[in-house]
């Protein structure tokens, strides 16, 4: 997710579309004011006007509805019409599910560590990108680490697949304090933690959110060159 405004200029807004095209085979947009081209998966300019800029990044997640309308009930919603319903099979579904399967061949080309179509999630900070194996992250639930200078967290409930990322320094009436976290007891991950420093129990959302990525290894190491990876 990206702010649609440029520089943080809230008067200088860009209305986005998708372009078509693919780099390292992921979905490239287009700004109808300029008509320059943008990565889905870092919000970097790569052809334009606006070449080399870069979107904000903004915090996301990645729920479940029931989950998300319980802790946001005033939510707003946007719902497709009953024919869009209706076509809403994904074109993707078979690509999805080939574990071998590429768009062009050369996408498996410069990557080692993990298969090309191995799920990841990724975190950027500063000059600096993570990507941390899905399957890790469902039998760990809670992985600690250090981007780009940040100290991030990343959970997941594994019934659902909810993922959050966010920074592990509290800052409450005692000042700053860095926290190391693992789950807490049968208790969601994504909910409840526990600091294996003080063995204080802490909410997720006493956090600051960071963005976190969900893609392919392919998708997310050739966009994120030298990007260091957790798996098992």
């Amino acid at each position: 997710m990206y702010s649609r405004s440029i520089d943080g200029d809230q008067n200088n807004l860009r209305t986005f579309g998708v372009s078509g095209k693919l780099w390292h085979g992921v979905l490239v947009m287009f700004d109808r004011e300029t008509d320059s081209y943008w990565t889905q998966l870092d919000g970097r300019s790569i052809q334009g006007q606006h070449q080399g800029d870069r979107l904000e990044h903004l915090a996301s997640e990645f729920t479940s509805w029931d989950a998300w309308v319980t802790a946001h009930p005033e939510t707003l919603v946007l719902k497709k019409s009953e024919e869009e319903s209706e076509q809403s099979a994904s074109h993707y579904a078979d690509y999805f599910a080939d574990k071998d399967k590429l768009f062009f061949p050369e996408l498996a080309e410069g990557l080692s560590v993990l298969e090309p179509k191995d799920l990841v999630y990724g975190v950027f900070a500063g000059h600096d990108a993570l990507a941390v194996k899905a399957d890790l992250l469902a039998e760990e639930r809670v992985v600690n680490a250090v981007v780009g200078g940040i100290p991030i967290a990343l959970v997941m409930e594994p019934s659902s697949g909810f993922v959050r990322a966010f920074d592990r320094r509290l800052r409450d009436e005692h000042g700053v304090r860095l926290m190391l976290f693992e789950p807490y007891g049968n208790e969601s991950a994504c909910e409840l933690l526990r600091d294996t420093i003080s063995g204080e129990v802490r909410s997720v959302d006493e956090f600051t959110p960071h963005r976190i990525d969900r893609a392919f290894w392919y998708a997310w190491g050739h966009s994120h060159q030298g990007s260091r990876v957790l798996a098992r």
